[in-house]
């Protein structure tokens, strides 16, 4: 018997010793994760750990150093543009290298290698937007000329020095709860990372939803509801700027009449709550200004994340001295300042992407101009954690990939349709950023944008000779009337896109008489602006920045960083009166609006009425109308909305039967919040930095933020400001900046969510050019070793 119970021991702890080194789907092998010497354990890091360290690269200049001050910023200075690149790449890798796997690995497709099953559909669909594709013929573009090649070179190097330092037990957390290891990083994984942004910043178009909306609405319909440049709009190049060129191209109106029944399609209802999503910037000339410096002020809106999207970095070489943020996975400063000009984006938001219907002759083919055209096909293989391999198939057209067919639906597509999109064709934008990094005046600055593509961007700009200015810089196509607003006909090449419009004739204004420039992602230009154009522009945020630019003068950095914290909604301020106006209800929530001063502050209880209110009447009042006739149409967006409210446009129809439905409707939500939650706006926003596994431990929530995406503060649930930036252009410029995060991506690191209280107060650290080791301000060196 004791023979027996010693056999059943022993098999019981070889099959506990099995289980836990073994991952089981995509749970991790929790012997190895828990191993005290190579598990989590061991990516605890002392509070008061010493990064001071010396590297062992010998093919280094021993002058090239990494100064690190108490925020653990390196200041890297180096002999020459190798150094500098190889140990930014390096530095990123050291903090960041599970973050820049993830993500590229997201561009990719490849996501289901490490997560398993439930990310099948997403891999699939980013095959079929030709990520990978795009990202080859850029990298191809970024390797034939000779500054890029050299930095991507470097920084590959850097990044591939750190991995193979690295084994089981000192591979970053999240490797170890996943259950993978790093792999060598390759120039390619830069451009897939250019790709990712390139696709979070133009991926949202509307063509399936206008082209749907034609089963109850006449084009002139669309045209009114939906409008090509918002009615109103105050916009990012200021309204009667001039034009210095004759446009080289104009397209003429589409002749034919598409009259085509376009795909069946069910989008979910408009909840209002894609407001917000982009950024602001503005500059003041001097002449708006205390200390008679312009000031730049730059906020791009993003998704909150940890580790965070951005690290903040200085670079000092020979050819180069600028402060900045960075992306980790990419060498260069993104957004920042120099000892000369400052500069900082926001999205442009015009449409670069057009989606036309294929019509497919068979597996090999499809009509082109009354021809049978062969498909380029890519065969895409996506491995899966746990699993066989999934195959898929995406056929090229000459408009673009193939992305829905028989093969992937996607929300009631029925048809099958390609994509044509601006980011596909090759570009350069890391050679936008190596020349913006080193930009000594507007004119360098005008040369460095222009390679700047895809996603477009609104550029702003300011130097230390006191100039300001903007551009609405990207790569964008002469298009007819319409062209490109609904799905097009992809079997005609009248629908082909046309003329790239030249750079030179790209919106922009340098030193306006009005004294400052913004943009948060409103529509572009004025009428006079001659190529047509759509996109997907909000005005809230821009009417309020330049409400209060017009009126300030002698304006301080100080008055920047409270305007940056601005809470203040427009949008609350042109609807709630016609709502309590036409509402014949009392009581604790209709006295809360009655008292409320428009502003989304933090323990504020009328924001949580009014949002729940709007959310409900929006949806309500829309679908009373012939909007309602189509299940899933998407709304007219809430300018719009409040435009016809105000002018009492009888398409509305019953707008008080609307509020009334409505407010029982909120009534009865705001009810069941005072039961669980409570309504304080912070707590039912719930304002969270998450890390990008989704590990509730390693994330951040329940901040006491106030704001929401029709203010300038656009603070919503997971999206908000990722980087707030204000540089004064003083002859030595003085710059200021916070992030919702830390330097460190390890979450047993102090770095780790070091800013985030900081950031949710509004507060700032003061950026600080460092030219010496010596100086108080540097905590840590890494020295190299260099040549012997």
């Amino acid at each position: 018997m004791r023979y027996l119970y010693a056999i059943l021991s022993l098999l019981i702890t070889i099959g506990l010793v099995y289980l836990l080194n073994t991952p089981m789907g995509g749970v991790p092998a929790f012997g190895k994760l828990l191993d005290p010497v190579n598990g989590f354990w061991a990516n605890a890091e002392p509070v008061d750990k010493d990064f001071n360290t010396q590297l062992n690269f010998p093919d280094l200049d021993p002058s090239s150093e990494v100064w690190f001050d108490d925020r653990l910023v390196p200041h890297i200075n180096a002999a020459n543009d190798h150094d500098l690149y190889f140990l930014q790449g390096y530095v990123h890798a050291y903090f960041r290298l599970w973050q820049m796997d993830m993500q590229t690995r997201a561009a990719a497709g490849r996501v289901s290698e490490v997560v398993g099953e439930k990310t099948v559909a997403y891999d699939r669909e980013q095959r079929r937007k030709g990520m990978v594709y795009g990202a080859e013929r850029s990298l191809k573009m970024m390797e034939e000329d000779s500054r890029t090649r050299g930095a991507l070179d470097a920084y590959s190097e850097g990044v591939n020095a750190h991995i193979n330092s690295l084994n089981s037990r000192t591979y970053p957390l999240e490797y170890k709860l996943m259950g993978f290891k790093p792999e060598q990083w390759s120039n390619i994984n830069t451009a897939l990372l250019l790709m990712y942004m390139a696709d979070d910043l133009t991926g949202g178009v509307e063509d399936i939803q206008y082209s749907k909306l034609l089963e109850v609405l006449s084009k002139e319909e669309v045209d009114f509801y939906f409008p090509d440049r918002n009615i109103g709009s105050t916009p990012v190049i200021p309204t009667g700027t001039k034009h210095d060129w004759q446009a080289e191209y104009i397209a003429v109106e589409y002749p034919g009449d598409r009259g085509k029944k376009f795909p069946e399609y069910r989008p979910p209802l408009r909840k209002d709550d894609n407001s917000g999503k982009g950024s602001n910037n503005w500059v003041l000339s001097s002449k708006k200004t205390k200390n008679g410096y312009p000031i730049l002020c730059d906020d791009p809106h993003l998704n909150l994340n940890l580790p965070s999207i951005w690290y903040e970095v200085q670079l000092n070489a020979p050819s180069v001295n600028v402060y900045g943020v960075s992306l980790p996975g990419a060498p260069g400063v993104v957004i920042g300042y120099n000892e000369h000009i400052s500069w900082g984006f926001t999205n442009n938001y015009r449409d670069v992407k057009d989606y036309y219907t294929i019509d497919v002759v068979d597996d090999n083919s499809y009509r082109f101009n009354g021809n049978e055209v062969a498909f380029d096909k890519r065969v895409e293989v996506i491995k899966v954690k746990g699993m066989e391999d999934v195959i898929d198939t995406v056929k090229y057209t000459l408009h673009g990939p193939v992305i829905y067919d028989e093969h992937f639906r996607k929300e009631g597509v029925k048809e099958t349709l390609a994509m044509k999109w601006m980011a596909h064709k090759p570009s350069n934008e890391l050679l936008s950023l190596y020349l913006l990094n080193r930009a000594a005046d507007y004119p360098d600055y005008v040369k460095a944008i222009s390679y700047f593509t895809c996603p477009a961007q609104n550029f702003v700009f300011a130097d230390t000779k006191g100039n300001i200015a903007i551009w609405g810089q990207g790569q964008f196509i002469d298009k007819w009337k319409g062209q490109g607003k609904y799905i097009m006909d992809g079997s005609d090449s009248s629908t082909l896109w046309g003329h790239e419009i030249p750079i030179k004739e790209n919106p922009r204004s340098l030193n306006p008489d009005q004294g400052y420039l913004a943009s948060a992602n409103q529509t572009v230009t004025d009428s006079t602006y001659p190529y047509w154009y759509n996109g997907d522009f909000g005005e809230y945020r821009a009417w309020r920045i330049n409400k209060i630019l017009d009126t300030l003068n002698e304006a301080t950095v100080e008055d920047m960083f409270a305007m940056q914290s601005d809470v203040y909604d427009m949008l609350a301020e042109g609807v709630l009166p016609i709502m309590l106006k036409n509402i014949k209800e009392e009581g604790e929530y209709i006295s809360l609006l009655k008292g409320w001063n428009y502003r989304y502050d933090i323990d504020d209880k009328a924001p949580t009425v009014f949002r729940v209110w709007w959310h409900y009447f929006y949806n309500v009042l829309w679908q009373q109308t012939k909007f309602g006739k189509l299940r899933g149409a998407m709304y007219p967006l809430p300018e719009r909305t409040m435009q016809l409210l105000q002018v009492g446009d009888s398409c509305l129809g019953d707008v008080a039967g609307a509020l009334q439905a409505s407010y029982l409707l909120a009534t009865d939500s705001l009810n069941k919040l005072k039961e669980t939650t409570g309504f304080e706006w912070y707590k039912v926003k719930n304002t969270t930095v998450r890390h990008l596994a989704r590990i509730p431990a390693f994330s951040y929530s329940g901040l006491k933020t106030g704001g929401w995406g029709t203010t300038i503060n656009a603070m919503k649930g997971n999206h908000g400001p990722s980087w707030r930036m204000v540089v004064e252009m003083k002859d030595k410029p003085v710059g200021y900046g916070i992030y919702p995060g830390g330097q460190s991506g390890n979450p047993g690191s102090k770095y780790y969510g070091a800013y985030i209280d900081k950031w949710v107060n509004g507060k700032y650290n003061e950026l600080v050019f460092v030219t010496d080791s010596k100086t108080d301000a540097i905590k840590y060196v890494w020295k190299t070793k260099g040549a012997e």
